[in-house]
């Protein structure tokens, strides 16, 4: 296996840092590796075959989701999602990838029937929902992707790929795609052509699911708000009604001599 390359990203610089781990909860430590084959080349750029797989990963310490997106050629300025470039960044749109416990992260881009033409791109690995334009206060990684076209992708057999957006309230909201754990909502993610079961849950909501087919170069999306489980009506208390208070026995006793001296009177 090729060598891989570390990117350390401070303050929206790159700077190529080789094999050094940055500790600090506030920086995003990106590792880009090109499969299919192919190297990392040494500078900090990446080039692959428009067609192939390129899988994104690295280390978000402090973070729960990473938000990736694209600038490049005819591509709206602010960023476009990896995995539908018809979308905007600016409008919420997003492909995401979820922070393991370990603080690890990683997303598989497949770049074929997404409509890219050849040129350099910029992808941005950023730690919050923003896009190129508000990074100010944002933990980010930039790197430079360039897709070219190649005289044998035509010997590749590629997998017919759609995308499907999950746009579900509340923010946060746990994905499962065909059972298996996606993501969390805002999310954007590249899914073969076909049916697929989507689950949708979150603590203190009603859960949802339904089935969506994905077509190829199309996204299918999926707005909705979650409903929050009512808590359930208290019952009404009964009231407590306080006995009768009973006369004790010497004061029925009393009374009784009283009524037998009176009766004695009368005789």
């Amino acid at each position: 296996m090729g060598r891989m390359h570390s990117f350390l990203l401070k303050e929206g610089k790159l700077h190529y840092q080789g094999s050094i781990i940055d500790h600090h909860m506030n920086r995003i430590l990106f590792a880009a590796i090109l499969i299919a084959g192919l190297l990392v080349p040494g500078g900090a750029a990446l080039e692959a075959v428009i067609g192939e797989t390129i899988t994104l990963a690295g280390s978000a310490p402090g973070a729960t989701t990473i938000y990736l997106y694209m600038t490049g050629p005819n591509l709206d300025s602010a960023g476009v999602p990896l995995h539908n470039p018809s979308l905007r960044a600016a409008d919420g749109q997003f492909t995401t990838a979820k922070v393991s416990s370990s603080g690890r992260w990683e997303y598989k881009w497949n770049t074929a029937g997404i409509g890219l033409d050849a040129g350099t791109y910029t992808v941005y690995a950023v730690d919050r929902a923003v896009d190129r334009r508000n990074l100010r206060d944002a933990s980010y990684k930039t790197i430079p992707v360039t897709l070219r076209t190649g005289g044998i992708t035509a010997s590749f057999a590629t997998e017919e790929q759609g995308s499907l957006q999950v746009t579900v309230q509340p923010y946060g909201s746990r994905v499962e795609i065909d059972g298996e754990y996606a993501g969390e909502t805002p999310l954007g993610i590249s899914l073969p052509v076909g049916r697929h079961a989507i689950d949708i849950s979150h603590e203190g909501y009603s859960p949802f699911g339904m089935n969506v087919v994905i077509y190829e170069g199309y996204t299918t999306s999926i707005e909705r708000t979650l409903r929050p489980i009512e808590s359930p009506t208290p019952l009404p208390t009964t009231e407590t009604i306080p006995p009768t208070p009973e006369a004790s026995g010497w004061v029925v006793a009393l009374i009784g001599a009283a009524l037998w001296v009176g009766v004695t009177q009368r005789h």
